[in-house]
Formats: C-alpha cells, structure tokens, sequence
C-alpha cells in the first residue's frame, strides 16, 4: 500500500502531533510507502519518516480557502500531485488539506481513495470568524462537497463527528471517530527534566499550568480574568508555555489585574511537559476544540485539568467529567470557583490525578495508530 499524506501547515500543534505519530508509528509491513507532501517549514519539524517528500510551498500556494479562484488552483495543482505520486490512498490533514485532495482525486477521475481528515468543528469557526454570505457559502459547499465525495471522513471526538454530519452533510456511516493518542510513558519520562522559567515565582505557592498557541481562540484572557478572581481568596502563580501573536496583550492584561509577580510566560517550549508535572493543576481554555492534546498529556503528567465545556473536545477528553472538572464556557467566576475548591481538596486532586493517568494510559498512541492503519487497510487496493 502507498499512503500520501498532504498537510498544508508551517507550525507544529495537534493536528501536526497526530501527522507526526502516523509517519512514525504506521506499520511499513502493511504501509509500505509512504508519501510525505507538506511545506518545507512543516517537514523540519517531522521526523523523517517516510519515503519521500514533496515540498509543497511552491505548488500548492495556501493553507487556507483564500477565495474560489486561489482554491481551484490548488486543485489543479493537488490533482498533479496525486497523478505524479500515484498513490492507493491520500489523506488531506485538516480542513483545508482535505478539500484539497477529496475534490483533486474526484475532478481528475484518479481511482485514488481518498480519507479527509476533520480536525476540529469548523461550524464553531466559521460562526464565530468568518463574514459575508457568499464567504460563507463558498466555505460550506466546498467542505459538503468533500464530506460527501471523501471515502473516509476521520475525526477525533464525537462532537466533531456531530458537527460535521449536521452542518456539512457527512454520511454517519463513513465517518469514524479516532480519538488522539499520546506514549503516556514517554510524556512521563520527558517530565522529569528541568522547567526553565519558574525562578521567579514562589514555589510554596500553588502552581497552575496551560500550554497552548497564545492566539485568541484559546480564550487565555479567560484564564487571567479568572486567576485575578482567585487571588482574592488564595494567592497561587501560573506559568504559561507556548507563545503567539496574543502574547503582548495577554501580558498586559496580567499587569492590569496586578498579577506580574505571579505569572511567567515562558515561550515556546520543546518540552512542556515538566511544567505540567510541576502544577497543582493544569488549565484549559477555548472557544471551540477537535480535541485538545494538552489536557491528555498533563493527565499522564499525574496534573488534574479543569477545563472549559467548549465545543468539543474537552468533554471527549475528560469523558463529561469522569477524568477531570469541566466549567462552563466563557464563565471566568466558574472557573475561578473550580480552581479554589481543587486547590482546597487533596483527595479530589488525588482521585483526579489517578483517574487522569488512567484516562492517558487508555487513549494511547498505539490504539490510536491502529484505528487509521483499520481504516488504510480497509481502503487497500483487493479489499473487501
């Protein structure tokens, strides 16, 4: 079987943690090629993997449903990708990627099958950033037609799989639901190195913990409004891990709430995991999620999450609150009083912590590639 995977991206997250885990743990016996099609900026970031790469930067020029005309380019050009690779089956990684390969491999007639992979719910973005109903309209009859013409649609969590089948049209039966996977041993042992950056604050005080990309749909003001809440019945630090065009603004929105002597941005981390390890308690926030690996790997951390109920993800990860709390959304009060009653209860954290590690050993990175290598072989050229 030859795979393609295209992934139109140039940072790495969980999307590109999922991409990262099949290139290395697909089995070559049953994938005996694979096709590695992705900006050179992305596959620095990869580890190599696979049998060969295409540099897709100068071929297929977005990353993102530009306009109708810039799309149907890239679907010149991915139609060209796939007839030079001539591969059995191509997955297209997010949204994007997706269109990009369903729609190529059907207008070019190529008998290649064809898996879109749905990252997150893309109702939740489009309601939420984009504007004008022609915009709008170009996005949802490109995405329909792809749940409709992809023969397979992955998602990683429910809520997403109900997204896309109720606004999008996808077919129930042909799409699967593989939830993200991580090595709960591996994070564990990468956790014991040091955490650079915490000097600053008072290690007798508690600790919260969120790593993510500092852009605006994590909703981390939500978090700041929040620990400016909790100060006022118990004094405890936070260091965040990651960076992002919000950084500035979130560091002044932490100033503001007189929160500079117990808040460190540390940047962006190779390793998070020793701050995860190091919290009280691990923090996620959002406005809308596929999935959110972050609180999967605090979890293995032994760090229980309190997370927002936003859609999706987090009630698939913490399975509606068996594995960790869940707050409403957009609630800074709500969060504020889930934090301080956790702090106030070793038990519950305790509890929380083993539930949580026994949640990571679950969704494990082995069960996760087994459930697409199910899908590749079911897709296989002689088939049933």
């Amino acid at each position: 079987m030859h795979l393609l995977i295209l992934h139109q991206a140039m940072v790495f997250g969980g999307a590109e943690r999922t991409t990262c885990n099949l290139l290395t743990m697909l089995d070559r016996s049953v994938v005996q090629r694979i096709t590695f099609a992705a900006p050179d900026a992305l596959r620095d970031l990869m580890p190599v993997a696979y049998d060969s790469h295409v540099n897709t930067a100068d071929l297929i020029r977005h990353g993102w449903f530009a306009s109708p005309e810039s799309f149907d380019q890239d679907v010149e050009a991915t139609a060209q990708l796939l007839r030079e690779a001539n591969a059995d089956i191509a997955l297209g990684m997010m949204h994007y990627s997706a269109a990009l390969v369903v729609l190529a491999a059907t207008n070019a007639g190529l008998g290649t099958k064809t898996i879109a992979s749905f990252r997150g719910p893309l109702s939740e973005h489009i309601r939420r950033y984009e504007y004008g109903e022609e915009r709008i309209a170009f996005l949802r009859q490109k995405v329909t037609r792809t749940a409709h013409l992809a023969d397979r649609i992955l998602v990683p969590s429910e809520g997403t799989a109900d997204d896309t089948c109720t606004h999008f049209g996808a077919p129930r039966e042909r799409t699967l639901v593989i939830s993200n996977g991580i090595d709960a041993a591996a994070v564990r042992s990468a956790s014991l190195a040091p955490a650079p950056g915490l000097e600053p604050l008072d290690d007798a005080l508690p600790l919260l913990c969120v790593a993510a990309r500092l852009s605006v749909e994590k909703e981390l003001e939500l978090l700041i409004r929040a620990m400016r809440l909790v100060q006022r019945t118990r004094t405890c630090s936070l260091v965040v891990v990651g960076d992002g065009p919000e950084r500035e603004n979130l560091k002044q929105q932490a100033a503001k709430s007189d929160l500079t002597d117990h808040v460190v941005f540390v940047g962006h981390q190779r390793n998070v995991y020793p701050y995860m390890r190091r919290a009280d308690l691990y923090v996620h926030t959002c406005q809308f999620e596929g999935f959110g690996y972050a609180m999967l790997e605090a979890m293995a951390c032994g760090t229980p999450v309190v997370a927002t109920d936003c859609p999706h993800g987090p009630r698939d990860v913490l399975s509606d609150g068996a594995y960790g709390v869940l707050v409403p959304p957009t609630d800074p009060d709500a969060l504020a009083d889930a934090i301080l009653q956790l702090l106030a209860d070793d038990q519950r954290r305790g509890e929380l912590a083993r539930a949580g590690r026994q949640r990571a050993e679950e969704l494990s990175i082995e069960r996760m590639v087994a459930s697409h290598q199910a899908v590749l072989s079911a897709l296989a050229p002689g088939a049933a």
